[in-house]
């Protein structure tokens, strides 16, 4: 049996009508209509017909330059008439529904169709993406839940509820890969962005201030150092041998069937699409995983490349000026100004006033030298160019070494597990040079969120307050190599 195609279910679904709205020059009053008339309907999906035009007519005032149509009441004067033509083309398009109740009651109706479409607008414009920092906690439920031992095991389970934990993964590990593309939309706003960045400063601040603290870093932090995709990977191989079982197959085509009422063809069918879609989407979490890496690296590059071209091209103008002026002193090296009075000059300024200085104060000022800063991005010479994977290199080493918040809460948790407790750094030492950076960042920072999601805060406490122009009386701990002034770390109550 042949399934329909996609376009074949739309538009038994909706009319053709039903995206007119969106393809006008005024789509922006069509969308932000919809938005304010679902948000103020609820979930009862229905508001009087006075309040409902009310509504458009505020729209209208909120996009004075949009240009309507005949049709949509471009003729009209009145504002309250515009918007009920406005009204009756969203009737027209299905995405309202206009309910006359009686000669005093008249109510207009969220179509069924237009919440499933504002979901998807809303998606499409989100830029935040804070919802992002839940992936892990999907995907760290999914493990969990495969990882139940014989939880696919069809000689332990009945077929329904083996339907019901199939689907219920299914849908959360879609969930879970619809939500890492969103890191790779915020990645490439990010890449836009450099792309028009005026200055070196901004492209700096892009990289290192945004960039560098942004969600996707969150999300990256938690596939890397969770461990979350090797168990993934265990599952994948432990789904692909279910795949093949035909107990598994069978009774997943009986639960689908006692669900969904379908005949025992369609079920085995759906049965294993089920199981191939589920092995699929464990595999595709390390694909996209891995996409992100490779848009992360072309981003550090392209910021690479972007600050070359501001200080190293554009920066040659002052020496052109200063080869210029070099060249005319060494031309009339023995000429008087007063002789060149008379003289066609070299080129006209393009500007109504020039000013130039002289006497004393056209003197260069005597300025302190600095030493030149290293503003190279892990290589050798700025005319050497960096591979993908030497980058992706770099970027996780200078990731790695980062006093992030991260850290310290991981460390925090560690040594003291308990809220409203206390501990000294004379109390335990620090075995490596990461956890002397994880303590580093605790006396840095003073809260963060901890991997699973715990958010924990803590205060640190120690002798450099007050005896801090007495240093030699203040006592340190080995660390790690490094002597460090002893304090205290108290972990605040959650």
């Amino acid at each position: 049996m042949i399934s329909p195609s996609l376009s074949e279910k739309l538009l038994s679904s909706v009319t053709r009508d039903f995206f007119r709205p969106l393809t006008r020059p005024s789509a922006a009053i069509y969308v932000d209509c919809a938005d304010r008339l679902a948000d103020i309907a609820g979930d009862s999906g229905r508001l009087p017909h006075s309040e409902a035009v009310a509504l458009i007519c505020e729209v209208l005032q909120s996009h004075p330059d949009v240009v309507l149509d005949e049709d949509e009441g471009a003729a009209l004067r009145d504002s309250r008439q515009r918007a009920g033509q406005l009204f009756n083309r969203l009737c027209d398009a299905a995405w309202l529904e206009d309910q006359q109740l009686g000669l005093h009651e008249r109510w207009a109706l969220i179509s069924p169709g237009l919440r499933p479409m504002l979901r998807l607008l809303r998606e499409l414009a989100e830029d935040e993406i804070a919802e992002l920092k839940t992936f892990a906690d999907t995907v760290r439920g999914v493990c969990e839940t495969l990882e139940r031992p014989g939880i696919l095991d069809a000689r332990l389970h009945d077929a329904d509820a083996l339907r019901a934990t199939v689907t219920d993964v299914n849908s959360r590990l879609e969930s879970a890969v619809i939500q890492l593309h969103g890191v790779e939309k915020l990645i490439s706003l990010f890449d836009n962005r450099q792309r028009l960045s005026d200055s070196p400063a901004e492209t700096l601040r892009l990289l290192y201030a945004e960039f560098g603290a942004g969600q996707h870093m969150v999300c990256y932090d938690a596939l890397r150092r969770s461990g979350l995709l090797p168990r993934l990977q265990a599952l994948r191989s432990m789904v692909a041998d279910r795949r093949d079982d035909p107990l598994m197959k069978a009774r997943l085509a009986e639960g689908l069937a006692s669900h969904y009422h379908w005949d025992e063809n369609e079920a085995y069918h759906r049965a294993e699409k089920s199981l191939r879609l589920l092995e699929q989407r464990l595999a595709a979490i390390r694909l996209v995983a891995d996409a992100i890496d490779a848009r992360m690296a072309a981003f550090n590059q392209l910021s690479q490349q972007r600050y070359r071209y501001q200080t190293e091209l554009r920066g040659r103008r002052p020496e052109i000026v200063k080869a210029y002026c070099d060249a005319i002193n060494q031309h009339h090296s023995e000429t008087r100004l007063a002789s060149l009075r008379g003289a066609d000059p070299d080129f006209q300024p393009l500007v109504p006033e020039v000013k130039f200085f002289y006497g004393f104060e056209s003197l260069a000022r005597v300025r302190r030298v600095k030493s030149p800063a290293d503003l190279t991005f892990g290589g050798e010479a700025s005319g050497n160019t960096e591979s993908a994977e030497e980058t992706l290199a770099a970027l996780r080493e200078r990731q790695r070494l980062a006093l992030t918040p991260q850290r310290a809460a991981r460390l925090v948790a560690r040594l003291l597990p308990q809220s409203s407790t206390s501990l000294s750094t004379e109390n335990f030492t620090a075995a490596d040079t990461d956890e002397m950076l994880d303590l580093l960042a605790i006396a840095a920072y003073d809260r963060a969120v901890t991997a699973t999601g715990q958010r924990i805060s803590w205060s640190v406490d120690g002798s450099g307050k007050t005896a801090g122009l007495e240093p030699e009386t203040i006592p340190t701990d080995s660390h790690a190599d490094w002597q460090v002034e002893r304090f205290t770390i108290h972990r605040a109550k959650n």
